[in-house]
């Protein structure tokens, strides 16, 4: 079984089902999801798993494989480096593990911080009905959530994506501070679920180029990325869909001219050296090749720019934007020059 766990932070808030964000734009598309058979359900592994946990019998052991066999494999990578399901091993690991006290405890927050996700289940389910609407026909996949221990933030299988809730307990968690970097504990709130959900699925979907990897290609494939989560979620500003502040994001529009002769005079654009190209893309406090003062993940910024410059100069669709994996025809005919 083929999956994939991804162990970065993702940048984005939800909408303003959570006034509380900041976000004071109204959703005029709620209603959009009429039919009860189109709402979005997220499973509740997290919940299954704790139950045994609490109680554990082979019934419970036999009905946690029927209900989740695939993802629980994978689970057990993340959790325990164990996926052998049907070892007898792997359910007395899977106990040691959460017996410790500080993850046990943990658990129990999270259990509590997701009570009612009838909230993501709504953003979601609008996302999918753009998803359908934009991305021929696409859906997202079956949802899920589990508690981790701080590890992975999302398990992708090809028809499941679960999170990590206790990875979004808070930017004040008290069980952060020894183990996350402040500008890392700012993305680990409740109202990040959805958009890290539509990320890890768009991240999956968006077709990948066979040639070498460069810095202009890794800011290209992030740029695709956050134009589509602007298509899914219309209603963001730019700085929530990029996890900057608005004092980050005016740095960013106030210094692109300098960010992009920076990158071009020093030959980085079309570098294929890992440390330059991670400078730029990777989650950090600022992007170390441009700037102390500047936010992390620039190299994201500049790539969502040549994009939305690429659909705007050739009126391309959505779908053509999103297949085209020449990185050089899309900067030559976005004209992207700041």
């Amino acid at each position: 079984m083929r999956y994939v766990i991804t162990l970065y932070l993702f940048f984005i808030s939800l909408s303003s089902l959570y006034s509380c964000t900041g976000n004071s734009k109204q959703r005029d598309d709620v209603a959009f999801v009429q039919n009860q058979s189109d709402l979005v359900n997220i499973k509740r592994f997290d919940k299954d798993l704790y139950a045994y946990l609490l109680s554990p019998s082979s019934q419970k052991q036999d009905s946690l494989i029927v209900s989740y066999g695939n993802f629980l494999e994978a689970f057990g990578t993340v959790a325990i480096n164990n996926s052998n399901i049907h070892d007898a091993s792997y359910f007395s690991e899977i106990r040691d593990y959460f017996s410790n006290p500080m993850l046990a405890q943990i658990y129990k927050d999270a259990l509590d911080t997701f009570k009612v996700v009838q909230p993501y289940e709504q953003e979601l389910s609008i996302a999918d009905q753009l998803i359908q609407k934009n991305w021929n026909g696409k859906r997202l996949p079956k949802l899920g959530m589990h508690v981790s221990g701080f590890k992975a933030n999302t398990i992708v299988l090809s028809d499941f994506i679960s999170i990590s809730i206790d990875k979004y307990l808070g930017s004040n968690y008290s069980g952060y501070k020894d183990f996350f970097e402040e500008y890392q504990r700012q993305q680990m709130k409740p109202e990040k679920i959805t958009r890290d959900y539509l990320k890890a699925w768009v991240i999956n979907e968006i077709p990948k180029s066979n040639k070498r990897k460069d810095l202009l290609s890794e800011m290209i494939n992030e740029g695709k990325t956050l134009y589509a989560l602007q298509i899914l979620l219309p209603n963001w500003s730019e700085a929530d869909l990029i996890g900057y502040t608005p004092l980050q994001l005016e740095w960013c529009k106030g210094k692109e001219k300098e960010i992009w002769k920076t990158t071009i005079n020093q030959n980085y654009l079309f570098s294929t050296d890992y440390l330059t190209i991670l400078k730029y893309m990777d989650d950090a406090p600022y992007t170390a090749t441009i700037s102390i003062d500047s936010p992390g993940r620039l190299g994201a910024w500049i790539g969502w720019q040549i994009v939305k410059a690429y659909a705007e100069n050739t009126g391309a669709s959505f779908d053509e934007i999103i297949t085209e994996v020449n990185m050089q025809t899309i900067l030559k005919q976005s004209k992207y020059n700041p």
